[in-house]
């Protein structure tokens, strides 16, 4: 598929998206509130989305491409042919899953010599790969695809203060982009969008693959105190690595030290969800949360009266 014509920022393209959506592996076991909200908003602005099928773990580029890149790539390269067979581009919400398929990506469109060998690892399960098809983040998708004044034209604002974390991986283009979308989008979408200095750090996930203090408590916590004196109603995010990371070190530094960190962590397009009139428990917002969401639906449903 050919790359989208460029279109003024944060407003739709006119053609019409077609996408695999690529969960990884947190968002279906831990986050279904945040698969749901996606499946159930992007067609609803015109989205054609249906999800990649067979698919593996990304698998995360991060660890694999020290221990073996003939893995990491043909791994890669297996979920990217499933929407290539299916004529779609394939759609990330988790920056680390992103990350994966887009630089494998990258590299096979690159460099025909690292797709011909990958291909020839392919052929032994009957399958090839063409490097033909994009791979876009949830944001890109938003931002690019549907556009924020659309997005706010069709919408209603969720009346609470959010605080955001973008997650390091969001930070893969130079001009910074994708913290530019999210910071807009979730801005369109809220009553306020709070910063802080500690924004741009990291939730500390691949830090706990070496040492977990250090990621639990000069990372996360860090990040934790920070958010805990802003007095704002959550937190949002789009990366599923870094939900995973951000419950584990509330159960660690819960259990360690009995620290208390109840402020609700949600997905952007749970927002969204609730924006477009979606109702809580249509997309499942009030289970497997590590804090209680009630205050935020109490809010919306106030809103909606």
């Amino acid at each position: 598929m050919a790359d989208l014509p460029n279109v003024p920022e944060g407003t739709a393209s006119a053609t019409k998206p077609r996408y695999s959506f690529f969960l990884g592996c947190v968002m279906p076991v831990k986050m279904p509130w945040a698969e749901s909200s996606i499946m159930q908003t992007l067609p609803r602005f015109g989205v054609d989305l249906e999800y990649l099928r067979k698919a593996t773990c990304c698998p995360r580029a991060g660890v694999w491409i020290s221990v073996d890149e003939r893995v990491w790539l043909t791994l890669a390269s297996y979920n990217l042919l499933q929407a290539e067979g299916d004529g779609r581009d394939v759609m990330a919400s988790c920056n680390g899953c992103y990350v994966t398929l887009y630089e494998a990506n990258k590299l096979l469109k690159e460099n025909p010599e690292k797709l011909k060998e990958v291909n020839g690892y392919l052929a032994e399960a009957h399958n090839h790969y063409n490097a033909s098809i994009r791979v876009r983040h949830l944001l890109e998708v938003l931002y690019e695809e549907v556009g924020v004044d659309r997005i706010r034209q069709e919408t209603r604002k969720v009346p609470i203060r959010v605080a955001l974390h973008p997650g390091c991986h969001m930070r893969i283009f130079e001009d910074g982009r994708l913290v530019r979308y999210f910071t807009e989008l979730t801005g369109a979408l809220v009553d306020e969008v709070v910063p802080y200095e500690e924004e741009q750090m990291c939730c500390g996930l691949q830090a706990n693959l070496a040492d977990r203090q250090f990621a639990t408590y000069e990372r996360a916590k860090k990040k934790f105190d920070a958010l805990k004196a802003l007095n704002v109603d959550a937190l949002v995010i789009v990366c599923s690595g870094c939900y995973d990371q951000f419950e584990r070190a509330v159960q660690i530094l819960k259990k360690e030290i009995g620290y208390e960190f109840d402020l609700p962590i949600i997905h952007l397009a749970e927002l969204l969800a609730l924006s477009l009139g979606i109702s809580p428990d249509e997309f499942g917002m009030r289970y497997l949360r590590t804090a209680p969401v009630d205050s935020i639906i109490e809010k919306w449903e106030s809103d909606r009266r």
